[in-house]
């Protein structure tokens, strides 16, 4: 990382910057090195155990807002999943780029134990906690820049619950 972008990420900590802030404000920086990703890409997060298909009508079709056109020109991969076992993006965490449309159940260390999740650009991510993918089961989905809350102000809090997941371009 040049020392420009060293920079950038230190105002962007120092500030609490969010995540879509950051692609409006560095659009070919990666998101994930905000939230203090090492750059280590894993070989997975868990075993692909099938085809997913999303629920009817889950993506959106219609056009692009300027925010998500903003936020689509940050740096990632359809399919790149950024977790953490604590909330603010914080513990232990990974990132790799998982096939789309296929069932991922998670493994050790991840195995409901994520408190935050985020999906590169690109892609609508869901979540559930049944083990499988059933597409009528989904409790959670998830778009750029993800929820780093365990979405405890929800009415379904995601936290330490997930065991499988799919994503699909968006």
């Amino acid at each position: 990382m040049g020392p420009s972008r060293s920079f950038l990420a230190g105002v962007i900590v120092l500030l609490g910057l969010s995540s879509s802030t950051l692609a409006a404000v560095a659009p070919t920086f990666d998101w994930k090195l905000a939230n203090g990703w090492n750059q280590t890409v894993l070989p997975s997060l868990g075993t692909s155990v099938g085809p997913f298909t999303p629920p009817a009508g889950a993506i959106k079709t219609a056009p692009k807002l300027a925010a998500e056109a903003a936020s689509a020109k940050a740096q990632g991969k359809p399919g790149g999943v950024f977790i953490c076992e604590d909330i603010h993006w914080k513990g232990l965490c990974g990132y790799a780029v998982e096939p789309l449309n296929e069932c991922i159940l998670l493994s050790d260390p991840w195995l409901t134990a994520i408190s935050s999740f985020g999906p590169d650009p690109g892609a609508t991510c869901f979540a559930f906690s049944s083990g499988d993918c059933d597409q009528n089961n989904a409790q959670w989905s998830f778009t750029f820049p993800g929820d780093d809350t365990g979405g405890v102000n929800t009415t379904n809090p995601f936290n330490d619950k997930i065991t499988s997941f799919a994503c699909v371009k968006s």
